[in-house]
């Protein structure tokens, strides 16, 4: 296992907990991450060579929505709640602040927002 004293992100260690869990192997959580079990074990011992943030780049998103209430906000570069998500998604246009307007437009274009239509590749970029 990997030095404990060394501050591990989030995602990380909620695969280290899902595969301590009675039933579970490092197998069983790669396979429902969509990670080669090479990689994962890799990760989770603190060896994986190629360092951990392109696996996160890849991985986080998936691995806070299947294993807690919450996902990774592009926008923001933070995780949040899917109710938050949902409330930034469904909230008006508002010129009154441009910090609001930004959200706006990162949420109308986001593959993770509900109501865009970015799910199926499109994009409204420029309407």
């Amino acid at each position: 296992m990997p030095d404990e004293s060394v501050m591990q992100p989030d995602w990380l260690s909620l695969l280290r907990a899902e595969v301590s869990k009675p039933g579970k192997s490092v197998t069983s959580v790669a396979a429902e991450i969509g990670m080669p079990r090479p990689s994962l074990s890799l990760l989770l011992n603190g060896k994986y060579p190629a360092g951990i943030d392109k696996k996160a780049a890849k991985f986080e998103s998936k691995v806070l929505h299947l294993y807690t209430d919450q996902l990774v906000c592009p926008h923001l570069g933070s995780a949040i709640g899917r109710d938050v998500c949902n409330s930034f998604a469904s909230r008006p246009m508002t010129t009154s602040s441009p910090e609001k307007l930004r959200q706006f437009m990162a949420c109308r274009d986001c593959t993770q927002n509900p109501n865009s239509t970015a799910q199926d590749g499109s994009s409204t970029k420029g309407i």
